[in-house]
């Protein structure tokens, strides 16, 4: 009985906290951008008729499908595995100067990916009180991006390099109900490695540093 204090009559599945071991999934929309460091001459970037001008990316959002297997370590502390599956497009947009048209046009680059992700992370968990438990979460995960074309030679194409590491943190809540556990958690991601892969254009000679930036908004079940 003592093991249990915080069991009352109101409490939901009051003894899940004690499993050595659980799984479940994650559904969530993903949200990733690129964080571009431009070059300091930009302006001075050009080819035989264009002269770039700007680099920006913009976000639209994805969808991530995880799988969840959880190692309680302590009673404060997870350890977690969540392998899963994340489809996104990020817009690379260029402003460039043409020098025939003595006008300005918008080049767009559509960048898909389709990442296979193996994120590790610690999960630090408050004190339950009735059928909630916050926590904080941080860790790092491995991508591989199925849909690069790291590798094709085409000029057309604004390419990125298959695979990225990242740290990650973030916070959410358990929810505890009769049979299983639901958490909303907001979660944000920064790439390691610069992710452009040279091709002698000015869009890529524009990019020095080319970083994954992502946040994710999901539901766990458990």
């Amino acid at each position: 009985q003592k093991r249990y204090n915080y069991e009352t009559r109101q409490s939901r599945s009051p003894k899940y906290d004690f499993k050595t071991i659980h799984f479940g999934f994650e559904l969530g929309i993903n949200y990733y951008d690129f964080h571009v460091t431009p070059s300091e001459t930009l302006q001075n970037i050009q080819d035989n008729q264009n002269t770039l001008y700007s680099v920006d990316c913009i976000a639209t959002p994805g969808f991530t499908l995880l799988l969840i297997s959880d190692l309680r370590l302590t009673s404060f502390l997870n350890l977690r595995f969540t392998p899963g599956i994340s489809y996104t497009q990020r817009d690379m947009v260029f402003d460039v100067y043409n020098d025939q048209l003595g006008d300005f046009f918008v080049a767009k680059r559509q960048v898909e990916s389709t990442f296979i992700e193996f994120p590790l992370y610690m999960k630090l968990r408050g004190k339950r009180v009735g059928n909630a438990r916050p926590y904080l979460m941080g860790g790092a995960k491995y991508m591989i991006d199925m849909a690069s074309q790291e590798l094709v030679e085409d000029p057309r194409l604004f390419r990125i390099k298959r695979f990225d590491f990242a740290y990650e943190f973030g916070f959410g809540i358990d929810i505890y109900f009769d049979f299983f556990k639901f958490s909303p958690q907001i979660k944000a991601s920064t790439g390691m490695r610069n992710m452009v892969v040279p091709d002698d254009t000015i869009y890529t000679e524009g990019v020095v540093d080319l970083t994954t930036r992502c946040v994710l908004i999901s539901f766990q079940f458990e």
